[in-house]
C-alpha cells in the first residue's frame, strides 16, 4: 500500500457550501453551548433574543465544506488504517450566521513517523461572493502501518504543559445523547451512534466525535480567554489523544499566554485533548493569523474510522 506523495500541493475546488442561521445554532447546541445554563450563550444559541444579535462559534468552521480530497488522491490504504490525529482552525474573518463558501482542499504534507505515516490535509474556505479567505481548516490523519518509507519526520513537537497550576479550569458534562446531536452537523460515521459497530472496532459503546470534544474546549476557551467575543478568535489547534464517551465530564485546563492560551482537556485523570493552543486574532491590516498543523502525533489516537 502506498501514499500518493506526488499529490502534495495539488488542490481540488469543491462545490459551494451554504449554511443558514439554524445550522450555526445546531452546532452551538451540539458542543454544549447553553447546556449548563440556557440563559447563557444566547448569542450563539438563539437568533431572536431581545437586544442580542446572533453570533457564530468560531469552531463552526470545521463542519463547513468538508476536508481534503478523495481517498484515491491520498493513497490506496484502507479506511480502517486511519486515525484522526489533530485539528487546526484559523479564522481570517468572523463567521456570519448565514453564508456560502467554496472549499479548496488538498494534501499539504506527508511525514514518516517510523511505524505510521501522517498526512496533513488543508481546506481553505473562500467567501463565495469575493473568493477572499474566510477560514482555514487543517486535518492531521495518522495512517497506521504506512511509515518507514524514508520520508521527512516533520518538526519535533515543542508543546508542553506549563510548570504551574492552570489559570482556569472549566468542567462541563457531555450529555448521553451528545454524539446523536453532534452527528446532525454532517458527520454520520456510525462509530458514534451504532453500538454494534462500536464493539466491532473495540469500543464498549459509541464514542463522541473528536471534533465535538474540540468544540466543547473551544467554547470554554472563547469564554474564559476572549470574553466570548468571536471577533477576537484567531486560531485553535488540538491533538486528539483519547476517546470520550457521551456522558463523560470534560475538564478544560487553561493557561494564559501572551498571544492567547494553551490548554488541555481531561476526563478524570485521562488526557483526551492534548497540545491545545489558542491564538487571538492579529490586529494587523489583514486581521489574519497563521496556525501550524499539529505535529508529532502519538502512536495511537482517539478516533478510528471503520
Amino acid at each position: 500500500m502506498t501514499i500518493n506523495v506526488e499529490n502534495i500541493g495539488k488542490t481540488t475546488e469543491g462545490e459551494p457550501y451554504s449554511w443558514e442561521s439554524r445550522d450555526a445554532l445546531l452546532y452551538a447546541l451540539s458542543v454544549g453551548a447553553g447546556a449548563s445554563n440556557p440563559g447563557e450563550n444566547l448569542a450563539f444559541t438563539t437568533e431572536n433574543s431581545r437586544g442580542i444579535d446572533q453570533q457564530v462559534l468560531p469552531t463552526f468552521a470545521v463542519v463547513l465544506g468538508g476536508s481534503g480530497g478523495s481517498m484515491e488522491e491520498l493513497g490506496d490504504f484502507k479506511l480502517s488504517q486511519i486515525l484522526h490525529g489533530g485539528q487546526t482552525i484559523t479564522l481570517h474573518r468572523t463567521l456570519e450566521p448565514a453564508g456560502t463558501v467554496i472549499p479548496v482542499s488538498g494534501m499539504t504534507s506527508v511525514h514518516d513517523k517510523g511505524k505510521h505515516a501522517v498526512i496533513e490535509l488543508t481546506t481553505e474556505l473562500l467567501d463565495a461572493r469575493t473568493r477572499e479567505p474566510l477560514a482555514t481548516s487543517i486535518t492531521t490523519m495518522i495512517i497506521r502501518g504506512e511509515g518507514g518509507f524514508g520520508g521527512d519526520p516533520g518538526l519535533k513537537e515543542t508543546w508542553a504543559v506549563p510548570d504551574r497550576p492552570a489559570d482556569i479550569s472549566v468542567s462541563r458534562r457531555t450529555a448521553r445523547d451528545q454524539a446523536l446531536l453532534y452527528r446532525l452537523n454532517g458527520d454520520r460515521n456510525p462509530l458514534h451512534s451504532d453500538p454494534q459497530l462500536a464493539r466491532m472496532v473495540g469500543f464498549e459503546k459509541p464514542i463522541l466525535h473528536g471534533l465535538c470534544t474540540m468544540g466543547f474546549a473551544g467554547v470554554a476557551v472563547l469564554e474564559e480567554v476572549a470574553d466570548a467575543d468571536p471577533d477576537r478568535f484567531g486560531a485553535i489547534s488540538v491533538r486528539l489523544a483519547s476517546p470520550v464517551v457521551p456522558g463523560d465530564e470534560l475538564t478544560t485546563n487553561i493557561w494564559h499566554t501572551e498571544t492567547g492560551a494553551v490548554f488541555q482537556v481531561r476526563v478524570g485523570d485521562t488526557v483526551v485533548l492534548d497540545r491545545g493552543t489558542y491564538t487571538h486574532r492579529s490586529l494587523g491590516a489583514d486581521r489574519t493569523v497563521a496556525a501550524g498543523a499539529v505535529t508529532a502525533p502519538p502512536e495511537t489516537s482517539r478516533e478510528e474510522t471503520p
